[in-house]
């Protein structure tokens, strides 16, 4: 998981224990009220303060809770989140167990936590949260007089709560990979879209975004810049001799050792390939354009093949002063390199035109 999502997924779980709180501090609420109006344990000994004191004592937790996450929100988040989910159980149980025949209304809570935690957080959180609920429904029904006296009524539930989170995880876990592949096709359609599919370096829909950056940055910072045509010297004879594999080697190899030097290369298809490149002085810049030259005329690995090519420059703004200009003037400084007998370079002149 990067950075961004991991942020992203824990500012997610922080809005979402903050929803938990508030609904679980109702949940006190009405579980208090409801247990004052209905406390047949009473006449057995208990008193209402005693059998409040859960209820109360997770209350104040909870308050605790808010403070925590108001000033820290992000320390031992999931640890936190865990703590929540096995009181919310508890507490849970806890009510039911005080409310006796009242109870069934709050066993549909139990299989929320077993489903909702899973939803809300982490599929490891979603386990324990379910095997916590089955735990406790065991104890409950084996303990409970209400519950032994209704056996087949506490099953019913039991079965429920294995089943039906079950059936979820498993759609759940279906669905993270239906969108991890949409992910993965997304990405590569993404790749494909601004990639050459041959060399793998930038292609023309890019370039055309990068030069109408580079003009808005100049607008901006006056910032300088060179555009270059590259041509490989006769490509067709190489494509002739050796056949199109290699021809296709050739231009992956071209392609890297372009990038080498100028790291915004890209192919615009067959054997041409531009460069663009900010610069400050003149100087710089054909030393630039020199080492392109030589870098390209290494000897390759078939020791009867030599890469050369013919590079056309044309400079932004003394040059041109748009992107359609300096494009049709740096095609044309390339094609005198070339009618200047290859493997050289030529920097556009008005003499051109």
């Amino acid at each position: 998981m990067d950075e961004i999502t991991h942020n992203l997924q824990e500012l997610e779980y922080l809005k979402n224990e903050k929803i938990q709180i508030f609904l679980r501090l109702l949940f006190i609420i009405i579980a208090s009220i409801n247990i004052y109006f209905y406390h047949p344990r009473i006449e057995n000994g208990y008193t209402f303060s005693t059998i409040l004191v859960p209820p109360l004592f997770v209350f104040v937790l909870n308050l605790f809770y808010l403070f925590v996450i108001k000033y820290f929100p992000f320390t031992k988040q999931h640890e936190r989140i865990l703590i929540a989910a096995l009181l919310d159980i508890g507490l849970t149980v806890y009510v039911m167990y005080m409310v006796d025949e009242l109870a069934a209304y709050y066993a549909g809570v139990l299989l929320w936590f077993s489903v909702g935690y899973g939803m809300r957080y982490s599929k490891q959180i979603a386990y324990i949260a379910y095997g916590t609920v089955l735990i406790s429904w065991a104890l409950l029904i084996t303990t409970s007089d209400f519950w032994i006296q209704n056996s087949s009524f506490a099953f019913g539930w039991l079965l429920a709560y294995i089943v039906i989170p079950l059936y979820y995880f498993k759609l759940v876990e279906r669905l993270h990979q239906n969108i991890k592949h949409l992910h993965h096709y997304a990405q590569d359609s993404s790749y494909k879209a601004y990639h050459d599919q041959l060399t793998g370096i930038a292609n023309r829909l890019v370039f055309e975004k990068d030069l109408n950056y580079y003009i808005q940055e100049y607008k901006k910072h006056k910032q300088k810049f060179a555009l270059m045509f590259i041509d490989l010297d006769a490509f067709k004879e190489i494509n002739d001799k050796h056949g199109h594999d290699i021809g296709d080697r050739v231009l992956v190899k071209a392609a890297q050792r372009l990038v080498d030097i100028v790291a915004h290369t890209y192919r615009l298809g067959g054997d041409e390939f531009v460069c663009m490149l900010p610069y400050e002085k003149e100087d710089e810049l054909k030393t630039k354009v020199t080492n392109l030259i030589r870098h390209l005329t290494l000897p390759c690995d078939k020791k009867n093949l030599h890469l050369s090519a013919s590079i056309g420059v044309a400079r932004f703004p003394s040059d041109a002063q748009t992107s359609f200009d300096i494009k049709k003037r740096a095609d044309m400084a390339m094609y005198a390199a070339k009618n200047g007998g290859k493997n050289r370079y030529a920097f556009y002149d008005t003499k051109l035109s």
